[in-house]
């Protein structure tokens, strides 16, 4: 296996403080989401442009409380289809998807063991890794694109987002969302592993889904992170 505990992320460019990447490769993009009275996006993850013959857009939602502690606040968000198989990481802290399980296996396993994440390519850690998020409440887009970029068919698929709370304490959210030639909506369940770990705070909250259908990624918010790690 090759070497990922030590990896850098693709430059960015900072404009009028968004950071902005420096290449159109990524494929799949994360924004934080500002209040309904806000018009201007506060800064997020990363990545791309629409296949013109994708379904539409799934935008994934979520609240993130950053805990006071190490050995936390990794995170992780993907989607599988209907019957449990990987299909693209949306987001992945820069930490854990570089290399850090090396170091810290207990970090992030389900989504690794989903994604195979020790085999992944070089242009799949880059389009899905990214610095750590701020606190507050965030988007993350998936163009129904798989982790080759090619559109997926009509069908459910399963959204997870996990969460290092402490060590090997994690919290887990799933949820389906139906992609088609309707709108879908859905909230996700919660299970913390093991059910002892909700004593270690409540790092993710409200996750929820939606589909628009035929709807592109507009390739004006492909922005990334300018913090963190």
């Amino acid at each position: 296996m090759p070497d990922k505990s030590i990896r850098l992320v693709m430059p960015i460019v900072v404009i009028s403080g968004v950071a902005v990447a420096a290449t159109g490769a990524e494929l799949l993009y994360g924004q934080p989401v500002t209040p309904p009275a806000a018009a201007v996006p506060a800064r997020s993850a990363a990545p791309s442009r629409p296949a013109a013959d994708s379904l539409g857009l799934v935008r994934v939602d979520y609240r993130l409380t950053r805990l006071p502690q190490h050995a936390s606040n990794q995170l992780a968000v993907w989607i599988e289809d209907a019957d449990g198989r990987y299909v693209r990481t949306l987001f992945a802290t820069s930490y854990t998807a570089n290399g850090g399980y090396v170091r810290r296996p207990m970090s992030l396993p389900r989504w690794r063991e989903s994604a195979g994440w020790e085999s992944a390519t070089e242009a799949e850690i880059q389009s899905a890794s990214r610095p750590a998020q701020d606190g507050g409440d965030h988007s993350l887009y998936w163009d129904g694109t798989d982790r080759n970029g090619h559109p997926v068919p009509e069908g459910t698929y399963v959204y997870r987002v996990e969460g290092n709370l402490l060590w090997e304490n994690r919290v887990l959210f799933t949820g389906s969302i139906t992609l088609g030639e309707a709108a879908d909506s859905s909230s996700a369940r919660v299970e913390y592993l093991p059910e002892a770990a909700r004593a270690e705070g409540t790092m993710i909250a409200d996750v929820r889904a939606s589909f628009s259908p035929g709807e592109p990624l507009d390739p004006a918010l492909v922005t990334t992170f300018t913090r963190g790690s």
